[in-house]
C-alpha cells in the first residue's frame, strides 16, 4: 500500500453514478492519481489488483455490494488492507442511523453529497497523509525488530539482549562443563513496572529501567553479563559463583535499590524489585533454557512472596541425600565417646541453623568436586569422615590458642565434641543438640580464615555477626531471629 518515491498517492473512488465519479475526478486529479468502481464488487476487484492504493472513497448506497459491505471487507481483510481508510460519501436520504453504523463498521471519515471542492479536496489529502504516516512508522518499526534481532545491545539501556545474554550463558555453560566449575543466574523483575509505566508515563518509567540498568552494572567483575531480557526484567550472568555467593550479590541489590531511593525524575515513588537465583551442578544435560526456567520459578516465588525479596536455591533446605555427597560416618577403628547431652527447651534457632546448612552445603559442594574422579566410592566415605574429623581438632586448637575475655565476661563456646557431633548431625539433616551461639562463636575463627583465603569477599557479614554474639549476655541461648 505505499507508493513510489515522488509519485502521487493512488484514491480509489466508488459510485454507482457517473456523474459523481467525474466530479470527484476534476476536484482530486491535480493531487492523486484516480481510479474508479460503479459498485463495491468492482472496487474490490481493484483493491486485491492494485496494492499501492492508499485511499478509498466510496458512496454508501450502491447495488450489488453497497458502501458497508465493502467497508466490511476491507475491515476484515488481512494486513495491510485492513488499516485502508475509508472516506463514506453519504447522500440526504441516508439517516444518521447508517452514519453511526458506518462508523462502527470502521470508517475514516465522512462527507456529505452534493460535497464542497475544498472540503472534499482537504479530507482526502488528511486521510492519505495519515495513512503513508502509518506506513512510514510500520516500516521504520519493522527495521528496527530486523536490528534488534541481529543486534546484542538493548537500545534503551545499553545492556546486553537477550540475544547476547543467551549467547554468552551458552559459551559460559560449556566452559562450566569442560572444567567443572560453577554458573550462578539472576532474574530481577521490577514489581508492578506496567502500573507505573501507565501512571507516570512512559518517560519516567523508561527512566526507572536506566537507573536500575546503571545500579545492576556497578560492582560487576568483568566476565559478569548484566542483560534486559523483557520489558521489566533483567538477568545476570555470574559464572564461578555458587549459590550462597550469587545470593549474597541479590541481597546487596535490594539493599542498593532501597539506598539509592530510586525514582521517575519529576516525582518520586517506591520502586521494589523480585530476584529469583539459581546455581545447579553442571551436567552435561544442563541447558541455558534449563537455567532459566529454573530462575523463572524461583523469581515467581519472589513475586508470590509479596516481591521485595530473594528466592535461590537455598531457601528450602537441602537434604544430605540430596547433595549427591555420602553422609558422614564415624569410623570403625576410632570410635568417638560423647557425653550424652540433655535436650534443650528452647526454640529452634532459624538463623543460625540456616548458617549452618549453607556452610555444610558449601563444604559438601566444595567436596563433591574433589572427589568427581576418585573411582572408589568407600574412598568418598573416608575422606568426608577425615574431613569432619579434622575440622573438630583445627578448631578446638585455634580455640586453645586464642586469648579470652576477663573471666567475668567468658562467653559459651562449643567443645571439639560438640562440634564433631554438630557436624555429624547436619550431615543427617537433624539440628545440633549443642547451644547455638556456643556452635557459632566456635567455628568463627575458621571463618575468618576462610573470608581471608576468598579475598575478605565476608568481612561485613562475619563483623556483623561478631557484633552480634558480642551484645549477647553470657547466659543468652539464642541469637535473635532479626538480627540477620
Amino acid at each position: 500500500m505505499t507508493e513510489t518515491i515522488d509519485s502521487k498517492p493512488i484514491i480509489l473512488v466508488v459510485d454507482d453514478s457517473r456523474l459523481m465519479r467525474v466530479a470527484a475526478r476534476k476536484i482530486l486529479r491535480d493531487d492523486f492519481d484516480i481510479l474508479e468502481a460503479g459498485d463495491g464488487e468492482q472496487a474490490w476487484d481493484s483493491l486485491q489488483a492494485n496494492p499501492h492504493i492508499s485511499l478509498v472513497m466510496s458512496d454508501l448506497s450502491m447495488p450489488n455490494l453497497d458502501g458497508l459491505g465493502l467497508l466490511k471487507r476491507i475491515r476484515e481483510a488481512q494486513d495491510p488492507l485492513n488499516k485502508l481508510p475509508v472516506i463514506i460519501v453519504t447522500g440526504a436520504e441516508d439517516d444518521d442511523g447508517s452514519r453511526q453504523i458506518a462508523l462502527s463498521a470502521g470508517a475514516s471519515d465522512f462527507i456529505t453529497k452534493p460535497f464542497e471542492s475544498v472540503q472534499l479536496l482537504a479530507r482526502a489529502k488528511a486521510q492519505a497523509k495519515q495513512q503513508h504516516t502509518q506506513q512510514a512508522l510500520a516500516s521504520s518499526e519493522a527495521s528496527k525488530q530486523q536490528l534488534e534481532q541481529h543486534n546484542p545491545v538493548d537500545l534503551l539501556t545499553g545492556l546486553a539482549n537477550v540475544r547476547g545474554f543467551t549467547n554468552t550463558a551458552e559459551e559460559y555453560l560449556s566452559y562450566a562443563r569442560r572444567h567443572r566449575t560453577e554458573l550462578a543466574l539472576l532474574l530481577l523483575r521490577v514489581e508492578k513496572y506496567k502500573i507505573m509505566f501507565l501512571r507516570h508515563g512512559k518517560e519516567s518509567a523508561e527512566g526507572i529501567l536506566k537507573q536500575l540498568a546503571q545500579l545492576l552494572s556497578e560492582g560487576r567483575r568483568r566476565e559478569d553479563v548484566v542483560a534486559r531480557m523483557e520489558l521489566d526484567t533483567f538477568g545476570i550472568l555470574l559464572p564461578s559463583a555458587n549459590t550462597i555467593g550469587a545470593r549474597r550479590i541479590a541481597e546487596q541489590i535490594l539493599e542498593g535499590i532501597h539506598n539509592r531511593h530510586v525514582d521517575s525524575g519529576a516525582e518520586s515513588y517506591p520502586v521494589t524489585v523480585s530476584i529469583g537465583v539459581v546455581s545447579p551442578a553442571i551436567t552435561p544435560e544442563s541447558t541455558v533454557a534449563g537455567l532459566l526456567a529454573s530462575a523463572r520459578t524461583k523469581l515467581e516465588q519472589a513475586s508470590d512472596a509479596g516481591g521485595n525479596c530473594v528466592r535461590h536455591d537455598l531457601t528450602e533446605t537441602v537434604p544430605a541425600a540430596a547433595t549427591g555427597v555420602p553422609p558422614v560416618h564415624e569410623p570403625v577403628h576410632e570410635p568417638v565417646h560423647e557425653p550424652v547431652h540433655e535436650p534443650v527447651n528452647e526454640p529452634v534457632n532459624e538463623p543460625v541453623h540456616e548458617l549452618a546448612h549453607e556452610l555444610a552445603h558449601e563444604l559438601a559442594h566444595e567436596l563433591a568436586h574433589e572427589l568427581a574422579h576418585e573411582p572408589a566410592h568407600e574412598l568418598a566415605h573416608e575422606l568426608a569422615h577425615e574431613l569432619a574429623h579434622e575440622l573438630a581438632h583445627e578448631l578446638a586448637h585455634e580455640l586453645a590458642h586464642e586469648p579470652g575475655p576477663a573471666p567475668q565476661a567468658v562467653a559459651t563456646v562449643a567443645a571439639a565434641t560438640d562440634i564433631h557431633e554438630a557436624l555429624q548431625s547436619l550431615a543427617a539433616g537433624r539440628r545440633p543438640a549443642a547451644d547455638s551461639n556456643a556452635l557459632v562463636r566456635s567455628i568463627l575463627p575458621l571463618l575468618r580464615d576462610w573470608n581471608q583465603e576468598h579475598g575478605e569477599c565476608c568481612s561485613a557479614f562475619i563483623n556483623e555477626l561478631e557484633s552480634i554474639l558480642e551484645a549477647d549476655s553470657p547466659t543468652s541461648t539464642s541469637i535473635p531471629a532479626d538480627a540477620f
